[in-house]
């Protein structure tokens, strides 16, 4: 066993730690000991040594996340990530969105319409009704992506919002 003695990501000392001398090696850490340290000292890894400071130094504070930005990044990703129609998986990213839309149109003109239609899995035959159905759903799945995140802008404005409703919550 050896004692290695550990910083922090600005490099202040921290403590130390036991371990296995053939085992992994925790991050930011060495085996030379800091100095003694008094009152408000603070030692700090230099990469060649420890230094000793006076006091511990003034940490940048840490910006707040844009939300509104992570959350609309995530609903696009959410939005054009696909999605599972009566056992089909079908493409959602904004091109195939609106060759479905197109073609929804086209058959709500014309009951005999059918088409080809490529899924995940490869092509399937859509009568008018189905392609109908599954424009419907797929717009249905865009719109509870707006919907999720019209719901976590207002978390960042009453502030409850957290990193882990981010990922929570999405169609």
């Amino acid at each position: 066993m050896i004692t290695l003695y550990q910083w922090d990501t600005h490099g202040i000392y921290f403590g130390s730690v036991e371990v296995d001398e053939h085992g992994p090696l925790p991050m930011r850490s060495t085996p030379t000991a800091p100095p003694e340290l008094v009152g408000t000292e603070v030692a700090r890894w230099t990469g060649q040594g420890w230094e000793v400071l006076p006091a511990a130094p003034e940490r940048e504070p840490v910006p707040a996340p844009d939300w509104p930005a992570l959350i609309a990044a995530r609903r696009f990703l959410a939005e054009t990530g696909g999605a599972v129609v009566e056992g089909l998986t079908v493409n959602t990213e904004r091109d195939s969105q609106s060759l479905l839309t197109g073609a929804a149109f086209a058959a709500s003109l014309d009951p005999d319409y059918r088409i080809k239609w490529k899924t995940a899995s490869g092509f399937v035959e859509l009568t008018g009704d189905q392609v109908i159905a599954l424009a419907t759903a797929v717009r249905a799945h865009v719109q509870a992506c707006f919907d999720r995140e019209a719901e976590l802008l207002s978390a960042v404005a009453d502030g409850s919002i957290t990193v882990e409703m981010l990922e929570q919550g999405w169609p």
